[in-house]
C-alpha cells in the first residue's frame, strides 16, 4: 500500500515543448530553456537547511537564464524586486535590505559619499589648529625679537639720553650732595694744614640746559689723604674726612672690603684700604653708607619708585632684586631684608604682608609676597640697618673631611690594567676649597671621580677616611654633590623652578614647602641669581640666561640637596673671566657660610681665582702627584726646585706647564745653589745617588717643545727628543715630590694625616616613591606646556597625514560587479556536496574593503607617533643620567615619563582617529577606530620608550623609524609573502608579527570589524541561526584573507566591532615597557655612575636574587601575552552541519512514522530510496521545479500546476490522516533527496 502512495507522488505528465524567447522574470533556466526553477524557492533552500540567506540580494531578471547581483544603489528584497536605496543609506551590490548607514548618501547613491557638514568641520578644525600654531610661533619669535630690541634699547637708555637714568643719577647726587659737601669742606681744611690744593677734587657743576654733573677725582682724594705716601689709607684716618659715626664707619669698611673681594684687587691690610680698592669702590661704598640711615619719607619714596618701575599696585618681594635697592645691596643682602619682612608676618598673622597662591602651572607652592606700603615704610629703615651691621652667618658644623692614601684608579685598556690615578695621597680638609690641576692626560677628572665615588669604569685601590673613619665614599653619597662639566639643566623651566624641583626630589622626607623655598631663595642669593629667578634657563632654541648664570644654576641644583661635600668638573669652562670669577666667588662663599667642602677640577684659572683655593693637588701625566698641599705653598715648593716664574705669567699656567714637563728648572739658579752647597760641603756623600739624578736632569739642554718645529714643519727627531726630555722631567718631579713628602716632619705632615674621628653624616631619609612620582609628573607637565608649540606642530603633522591618507584612499569599496556563474543543475541540486561551490560563486563579488587603508594610516601614524614619543626621553637623557647619579628615584621618573607620553599620544591619537573616522565613513562602529588606534599607540609608545634606554639618543630616531616601517610593513599580514594565512600557520612568524609589528593587530582588528558588519549574503559573516554553515567557508576565514583564525565568533554578524586583538596589544605594550624598566637598570649604568650588574651581583647576593625575580616576571609576562594571542576561543554558537542535522531530523521523523503507522519493526534501512524510484520515471519532457532539500516547501505540496500529481491520494486508505501522512512523507522525501536512504526499493517496502 505504501509503495503505491509513494509511486503516485512522482508520476508526472509530459509537457509539450514550447518555444520560448527568454527565461521569465523570477526564474532561472537551463541553457536550452527547457527547464526552469523559481528563484524565490532557490533562495529559501539554504535558509531551510539553516545555512543562511546566502542567496539574499540576488535578482532574476527577465531574459537572463541565471542569477545576478542586485545592482549598486538598489536593494532587492526578493528576486523579482528592485527598489532604490533610500537616502542616508548605501546599498552595494547584492543588497537585500539597506543596512549600511551613509549620512551623505542621497537616494539611489551608487557609492559611499562623505557628509559635507563633516568635511567642513574637519577643514575648519585643521585650519584653526594650523593658524593657531603659526600665530603662536610668530608670537614667540616676535617676543624674542622684541626682547632683543628691548635689551639693545635698554643699553642705550642707560646713557645720558635716558630720562630714567638721568633721574636716578640726579637722585644719587641729591643724596650724596650733603656728604660730598662735607668731604670737600674738610679737604679744604686739611689743605690749609698740609699746603696741598684739593679744591677741584670734588666738584658739582651745572651748565644751562643740562643736569648737574659730578666731577670726582678718587685718586686725587686718596693722595691728599695719604700723608705718608705708603699706598695704604687707614680707615680711622679716612674717617677724619668722612665724619661717619661708629655704625656708619663699620658699614663703610665692610662695603669696601666686600667690593674688593668681588674683584681682582685686594687690600694689603684688614684695617686699611689700598689705592686700587679706594679708586674703584669709594663712591659706591659711600652711597651705601649714606643710604644706611633712611627716613620714613625716603622709604616711602623708594616704595613709590618700585611701584612706578613695575606699574603695579603693591610691591612683590621679587621686585626688590631689580629695584633701586640693587644699586647698594647685594642679592644676599636683599634676601636677608626679605626674610625680615617675612618674620613680621609670622609675628602678626593679620598683617597684609603677602598672600600665598598656588602656581597651577608648575604645581609647586610659590610665595607671591605682596608688601604693603605701611609695612615697608615702617620697617625698612630698621631692617636696612640690621642687614648692614649684622655679621655674615658662619657654619659651625663639623663638615666632611676626606683623607685618602695611596689612591689608585685601575682601568682596563686593550686587556691591560693601567693606573690612570697612581698612588695619590692627600686630604680634603673640611670647609675648604681644593683645586685639582694638571696638564692634559694627568687624570684630574679620574681622581675627581675616584674621590666622589663615580669611577664606575675602573677599580679603586687605596684607603679612604671620612671624618677620621675608614669608609668607602659610596657610604656617604647622600651628602655628596657632583656638578658635571656640561650645564645639564631643564631649559624649559625658570631658574627658580629648576631649584624648587631639585629640592622637592632631593631633600629628606618631611621637608615642608616653606623650607624648600627658603633654601631656594638662599641658593639664588648666594649664587647671584635672584634677579633672574623668573627667567627661563633657555637653550639654543629659546632665549634664556647667560652662560655664567646657567653654570651657577647647574651648581645650584646640587646645592638644593644640602651637600656637605661638593665636587665640580671644570665649573669655569666656556665662561669669560668675569663670569668665571663670579662662579668661583660664589663657591668660596659656600665654604664659609654653608660649611661645604669643595673640590673642583679647574683649568688655567686667573690669579685671583687661584687665590681663592685653600689647597691644591697638582697631577702629572698618568695620575702621578707633582704637588699636594696648601695652594699658597705651591710657589715656594717649585722655587725650591729651581723653577723661576717668568714675569707677567700667571701662577696657575706656570704650575701646569711644570707638571706637564714643558719647562725646566733654571740652570743658573741650580748652578748658584750648587756653588753654595760646595762652599758648605762637609764631605758627606750620602746623597750622591740623588745628586746623580739632578745632574742628569740638568744635563738636558734648555729647550721647549716649540723648538722642534721648523720652517718646513715638524722635525720629528727634535720633537721626539723634546717629548723624551719632558717625560724625564716629569719622572724627576714625581720623585722629588715623594722625597719632599717623606722628609716632612710630624707637624708639617699633620695636614695630610687622618684627623680624629668625628661623626660621619648618615644617609638621608629619601622622599617616598609616590611623592617623587608626583613631583616628576608635575615637572614633565610643565615642560610639556612650555613646549606646547612644538606639540601642536607634531599634532598638525599627524592630522595632515591622516587627512591625506583618508582622502587618497577614498571611501571603502564594499563589493564589486561580479555576478555569480552557477549551472542550472547545480542550483536545483543544492546539497552538502554542491554547497561550497555555490557559496564560492555567490561570494566572489565581495571586495577586501579594509586592507590597504589600515596598513597605510597605521604605518604612518606609528612612525610619527613613535618618533614624537621618543623625544620625551632622548631630549632629557642627560638630565635623567644626572638625576639618577644624584640619587633620584629613576623608577619614579620612568613611570612619570610613561604616564605623560601615553596621555600626550592618546590625545593626539583620539584626534587623528576622529578625523579618520569622519573621512573614512566606516561601516562598523566608530568605537573600533578609537580602540584600535589607542591600542596601537600604546604599543608604539612602549617601543619608543625602550629604544632610548639601550642606545645613544642621537641614533634613536633613525633606528626607531626603521623598526616601525620595516616590521610594520613586512609582518603586518597585508603584504606578500607574509599574509595572515602564514601568520596563523603556527610557526615563528606568528610570534614575530605579534611582538615586532605594531600594525599587525591594528590592521586585522580594523579589517575584521568592517567585514563583520556586512550581512551574511556578503560572504563575510553568518547569523547565529545558520547553524549548518561551516564558518571555515566564510571569506573571513578563507585562506586568501585568514582573519581571526583564533576567534570563531568573528564570523558572526555584528556591527559593534571586533576587539580580540586589543588585550594582546595591551600586554605586549606592558611587556615592552617592563623591558624598558629592565633596560634602564641594565644599560648605560656607567652614565648613571653605577657598576655593572654582574659586579653588583658579586658584591651582594640579594642583588642576584632580585635579578632572578625580575627575569621570572619578564618570562611570565612573555608567556601570558603569547598565550593571549595564540589561544583558540570557544564559539558562542552551535555548529551542527548539514549531514548531522539531516541524520538527526530523519531519526526524529522515523520515530513519528513508527508511532503513527504502528510499524514498530521498521528501521532506517527499510526506507526506500525515493530518488532511485523517481529515476525510473521518464521525466525528460517535464518542466523541472526545484525540489528543495532539507524539507519540502508547502508551495510544492500545494502545487497549482495541473500537470503535477498530488503527493497523497486520500482515497487510498480512509484510515490514514492525510496531513499526518503528508508531513511524514515530506520528511522522508527530504532525506531521500539528500541520499541518506540507500536501501533498494522493493514492493515489500
Amino acid at each position: 500500500m505504501l509503495y503505491h502512495h509513494l509511486t503516485s507522488i512522482f508520476r508526472f505528465e509530459f509537457f509539450s515543448y514550447i518555444l520560448r524567447l527568454s527565461c521569465p522574470l523570477g526564474f532561472v533556466c537551463n541553457e536550452d530553456l527547457t527547464q526552469k526553477a523559481l528563484c524565490s524557492e532557490i533562495r529559501e533552500i539554504p535558509q531551510k537547511f539553516l545555512i543562511g540567506d546566502v542567496f539574499g540580494g540576488v535578482y532574476c531578471p527577465e531574459g537572463k537564464i541565471g542569477m545576478e547581483n542586485c545592482p549598486k544603489g538598489k536593494y532587492c528584497p526578493s528576486p523579482v524586486e528592485q527598489l532604490n536605496c533610500p537616502a542616508g543609506y548605501f546599498c552595494p551590490y547584492k543588497t537585500a535590505t539597506p543596512e549600511i548607514s551613509c549620512p551623505g548618501c542621497k537616494e539611489g547613491a551608487t557609492a559611499l559619499e562623505r557628509d559635507i557638514g563633516i568635511q567642513v568641520i574637519i577643514i575648519l578644525f585643521v585650519i584653526v589648529i594650523i593658524v593657531g600654531t603659526i600665530a603662536s610661533i610668530i608670537y614667540k619669535r616676535t617676543k624674542h625679537l622684541v626682547a632683543k630690541q628691548v635689551e639693545v634699547l635698554s643699553y642705550r637708555l642707560v646713557g645720558e639720553n635716558s630720562a630714567k637714568a638721568q633721574k636716578a643719577k640726579q637722585n644719587q647726587l641729591d643724596k650724596l650732595r650733603p656728604k660730598l659737601a662735607v668731604i670737600a669742606k674738610r679737604l679744604e681744611d686739611l689743605d690749609k694744614e698740609s699746603g696741598k690744593d684739593s679744591k677741584n677734587l670734588i666738584k658739582i657743576s651745572k651748565t644751562e640746559g643740562e643736569d648737574e654733573k659730578l666731577e670726582f677725582d678718587a685718586r686725587g682724594i686718596f693722595d691728599a689723604l695719604d700723608t705718608n705716601n705708603d699706598g695704604d689709607l687707614q680707615y680711622a684716618e679716612l674717617n677724619a674726612v668722612l665724619g661717619f659715626d661708629d655704625e656708619e664707619l663699620e658699614v663703610f669698611c665692610t662695603s669696601m672690603n666686600k667690593a674688593a673681594d668681588a674683584k681682582e684687587i685686594k687690600n694689603t691690610k684688614e684695617d686699611s684700604v689700598s689705592r686700587p680698592v679706594f679708586v674703584n669702590n669709594f663712591l659706591k661704598a659711600l652711597e651705601g653708607t649714606v643710604n644706611l640711615k633712611v627716613t620714613p619719607a625716603e622709604a616711602a619714596e623708594i616704595y613709590d619708585t618700585i611701584l612706578a618701575e613695575n606699574q603695579v599696585k603693591e610691591v612683590q618681594e621679587s621686585m626688590l632684586y631689580t629695584s633701586v635697592l640693587s644699586n647698594t645691596l647685594s642679592d644676599y643682602e636683599i634676601m636677608l631684608l626679605i626674610k625680615k619682612f617675612r618674620q613680621v608676618n609670622s609675628v602678626d598673622e593679620e598683617s597684609p604682608l603677602y598672600n600665598k597662591q598656588e602656581s597651577r602651572r608648575s604645581g609647586l607652592q610659590r610665595r607671591h609676597t605682596g608688601i604693603a606700603r605701611e609695612i615697608f615704610v615702617l620697617h625698612y629703615p630698621t631692617f636696612l640697618m640690621q642687614v648692614y651691621t649684622e655679621k655674615d652667618v658662619v657654619d659651625t658644623s663639623e663638615g666632611v673631611d676626606i683623607c685618602f692614601k695611596d689612591l689608585c684608579l685601575e682601568v682596563t685598556v686593550a686587556k691591560k690594567q693601567i693606573n690612570v690615578v697612581n698612588n695619590v695621597t692627600g686630604r680634603l680638609r673640611a670647609k675648604t676649597m681644593t683645586a685639582l690641576m694638571g696638564g692634559s692626560g694627568a687624570g684630574k677628572t679620574s681622581l675627581l671621580n675616584a674621590l666622589c665615588g663615580r669611577a664606575y669604569y675602573g677599580n679603586i685601590i687605596g684607603d679612604t677616611y671620612i671624618n677620621g673613619t675608614k669608609k668607602q665614599i659610596e657610604e656617604i653619597k647622600d651628602v655628596i654633590g657632583f656638578v658635571p662639566q656640561d650645564d645639564v639643566v631643564y631649559a624649559e623651566l625658570t631658574v627658580r623652578e629648576n631649584l624648587m624641583f631639585a629640592g622637592k626630589l632631593s631633600l629628606p622626607r618631611g621637608t615642608d614647602m616653606d623650607e624648600i623655598e627658603d633654601l631656594a631663595d638662599s641658593t639664588l642669593a648666594n649664587l647671584g641669581l635672584s634677579r633672574v629667578a623668573k627667567s627661563l634657563v633657555g637653550d639654543v632654541k629659546r632665549r634664556g640666561v647667560s652662560g655664567g648664570e646657567k653654570k651657577r644654576v647647574n651648581i645650584g641644583l646640587e646645592l638644593m640637596s644640602r651637600p656637605k661635600c661638593l665636587f665640580l668638573d671644570e665649573p669655569t669652562s666656556g665662561l669669560d673671566s668675569s663670569s668665571a670669577l663670579l662662579v668661583m666667588s660664589s663657591l668660596k662663599n659656600l665654604v664659609s657660610s654653608e660649611g661645604v667642602t669643595i673640590v673642583t677640577v679647574i683649568h688655567q684659572p686667573r690669579k685671583f681665582i687661584f687665590d681663592l683655593f685653600d689647597a691644591l693637588v697638582l697631577l702629572g701625566v698618568g695620575g702621578n702627584t707633582v704637588y699636594s698641599g696648601p695652594a699658597k705653598g705651591a710657589y715656594d715648593y717649585f722655587v725650591g726646585l729651581d723653577y723661576v716664574l717668568p714675569a707677567g705669567e700667571a701662577l696657575a699656567d706656570w704650575l701646569i706647564d711644570i707638571s706637564a714637563g714643558q719647562i725646566h728648572p733654571d740652570p743658573k739658579v741650580a748652578a748658584t745653589k750648587d756653588q753654595e752647597k760646595d762652599d758648605n760641603d762637609d764631605g758627606d756623600d750620602d746623597d750622591d745617588d740623588d745628586d746623580e739624578d739632578d745632574e742628569q736632569l740638568m744635563a738636558i739642554t734648555p729647550r721647549v717643545l716649540t723648538e722642534a718645529v721648523g720652517k718646513k714643519g715638524v722635525a720629528m727627531g727634535k720633537a721626539n727628543e723634546a717629548i723624551t726630555d719632558a717625560a724625564m722631567r716629569r719622572e724627576w718631579l714625581y720623585k722629588e715630590w715623594q722625597k719632599y713628602f717623606d722628609g716632612l716632619d710630624n707637624e708639617q705632615k699633620s695636614i695630610y694625616e687622618v684627623p680624629a674621628e668625628t661623626e660621619v653624616p648618615g644617609a638621608k631619609d629619601k622622599q617616598r616613591f609616590f611623592s617623587q612620582l608626583w613631583t616628576q609628573l608635575r615637572r614633565i607637565v610643565l615642560v610639556s606646556y612650555r613646549n606646547l608649540t612644538a606639540k601642536l606642530v607634531d599634532t598638525i603633522i599627524l592630522i595632515v597625514a591622516a587627512v591625506i591618507i583618508s582622502l587618497v584612499s577614498g571611501l571603502p569599496e564594499i563589493s564589486r560587479n561580479d555576478n555569480p556563474s552557477i549551472e542550472f543543475e547545480t542550483l536545483v541540486s543544492f546539497d552538502q556536496t554542491s554547497a561550497p561551490g555555490i557559496v564560492a560563486q555567490l561570494f566572489k563579488y565581495a571586495a577586501t574593503i579594509q586592507q590597504t587603508y589600515p596598513l597605510q594610516i597605521g604605518l604612518i601614524t606609528a612612525v610619527l607617533v613613535g618618533l614624537q614619543a621618543s623625544r620625551i626621553l632622548t631630549s632629557k637623557q642627560l638630565e635623567f643620567f644626572r638625576e639618577t647619579s644624584s640619587g633620584y628615584d629613576s623608577n619614579a621618573y620612568l613611570l612619570a615619563v610613561n604616564i605623560m607620553a601615553t596621555l600626550e599620544t592618546s590625545v593626539q591619537i583620539v584626534i587623528v582617529a576622529l578625523i579618520a573616522a569622519m573621512l573614512r565613513e566606516p561601516v562598523a562602529s566608530w568605537g573600533v577606530f578609537f580602540a584600535h588606534f589607542l591600542a596601537m599607540a600604546w604599543t608604539v609608545v612602549s617601543w619608543s620608550l625602550l629604544f632610548p634606554m639601550v642606545m645613544p639618543a642621537e641614533n634613536v630616531s633613525t633606528v626607531l623609524g626603521a623598526f616601525f616601517a620595516f616590521f610594520g610593513l613586512l609582518l603586518s599580514g597585508a603584504v606578500p609573502p607574509i599574509g595572515f594565512g602564514k601568520i596563523y600557520g603556527g610557526d615563528i612568524v606568528e610570534h614575530l608579527s605579534a611582538w615586532l609589528s605594531v600594525t599587525r593587530f591594528f590592521l586585522e582588528g580594523m579589517a575584521a570589524s568592517e567585514h563583520r558588519c556586512l550581512p551574511e549574503q556578503s560572504g563575510w559573516t553568518v547569523s547565529e541561526e545558520s547553524i549548518n554553515f561551516d564558518r571555515a567557508n566564510t571569506l573571513m576565514a578563507y585562506r586568501r584573507f585568514s582573519y581571526a583564525r583564533h576567534d570563531p565568533n568573528a564570523t558572526l554578524y555584528d556591527c559593534g566591532g571586533w576587539y580580540w586583538g586589543i588585550l594582546p596589544t595591551i600586554f605586549i605594550g606592558i611587556t615592552v615597557r617592563y623591558l624598558g624598566f629592565l633596560a634602564m637598570h641594565g644599560f648605560n649604568r656607567g652614565k648613571q655612575t653605577k657598576k655593572p650588574v654582574f659586579h653588583e651581583i658579586q658584591k651582594d647576593g640579594k642583588c642576584g636574587i632580585l635579578v632572578v625575580v625580575l627575569l621570572l616576571v619578564l618570562i611570565g609576562l612573555i608567556a601570558f601575552t603569547t598565550w593571549l594571542y595564540t589561544r583558540d576561543l570557544e564559539a558562542d554558537y552551535e555548529y551542527v552541519g548539514i549531514e548531522k542535522w539531516v541524520q538527526t531530523g530523519l531519526e526524529q521523523n522515523l520515530t513519528e512514522l513508527r508511532e503513527t503507522l504502528n510499524l514498530t519493526d521498521w528501521n532506517i534501512s527499510d526506507i526506500p530510496n525515493l530518488l532511485e524510484m523517481n529515476a525510473d520515471l521518464d521525466t525528460a519532457a517535464l518542466t523541472r521545479v526545484t525540489l528543495p532539500t532539507g524539507e519540502f516547501p508547502d508551495e510544492f505540496m500545494n502545487q497549482p500546476d495541473p500537470t503535477l500529481v498530488p503527493i497523497v491520494d486520500p482515497n487510498v486508505d480512509p484510515n490514514v490522516d492525510p496531513d499526518l501522512l503528508n508531513g511524514t512523507l515530506r520528511a522522508l522525501m527530504s532525506a531521500a533527496w539528500n541520499g541518506t536512504c540507500e536501501c533498494p526499493c522493493s514492493e515489500q517496502n
